[in-house]
């Protein structure tokens, strides 16, 4: 079960001398959609609607509060990006297990087109499943340094789909795997 696998996200940080992140939204390059009636194609233009919710609603879609450090940027173009590459018609799949690798993880981090050379600390949520069936989805949280890409912290979380249409149903689970982190 995809539970055994994730598990409870374990909150102890080492995030020593990090003043401030840069909140880079939501990467789903690796992320599959499982159990869902919608088309690849639906999924793929709601991931930029999901993504706007840091900026419309930043109280609300806080993690900088939840790490206890202040987030002093929301910057979505790397992810939307990143995300416009996606092929919708590999978005969605049969396989109820399915769960991309930590090297993968790494290399979407890697691989995320990041305009600024300076160094800073970022944090990005690889969306790595959507399970439709079971009215969850699954996130990694990375904290990497902008500029050499170094994982600093990661942990994996899940959040609970609700709501009417793709961008609050898939919207929520984002939230509530917000909410988890302590």
């Amino acid at each position: 079960s995809i539970f055994c696998l994730v598990g409870n996200a374990q909150n102890k940080f080492n995030l020593a001398g990090i003043e401030t992140l840069t909140n880079f939204g939501i990467d789903y390059s690796l992320a599959k959609v499982y159990g869902g009636k919608d088309s690849g194609h639906q999924y793929w233009i709601t991931y930029a609607d999901i993504n706007e919710l840091f900026i419309k609603k930043p109280k609300t879609f806080d993690i900088g509060k939840r790490l206890g450090i202040p987030v002093d940027v929301v910057s979505l173009q790397a992810v939307n990006e990143a995300n416009k590459n996606i092929n919708p018609d590999h978005i969605l799949t049969r396989d109820a297990n399915y769960m991309p690798t930590e090297g993968q993880i790494r290399e979407a981090i890697q691989n995320l087109p990041i305009l600024s050379q300076e160094e800073k600390y970022g944090i990005v949520m690889v969306c790595l499943v959507m399970n439709k069936e079971k009215d969850f989805a699954v996130y990694q949280f990375v904290i990497f340094n902008t500029k050499t890409r170094e994982i600093l912290e990661q942990w994996t979380q899940t959040g609970k789909g609700l709501g009417i249409g793709l961008k609050n149903y898939w919207g929520y689970s984002v939230y509530t795997a917000l909410k988890k982190v302590k």
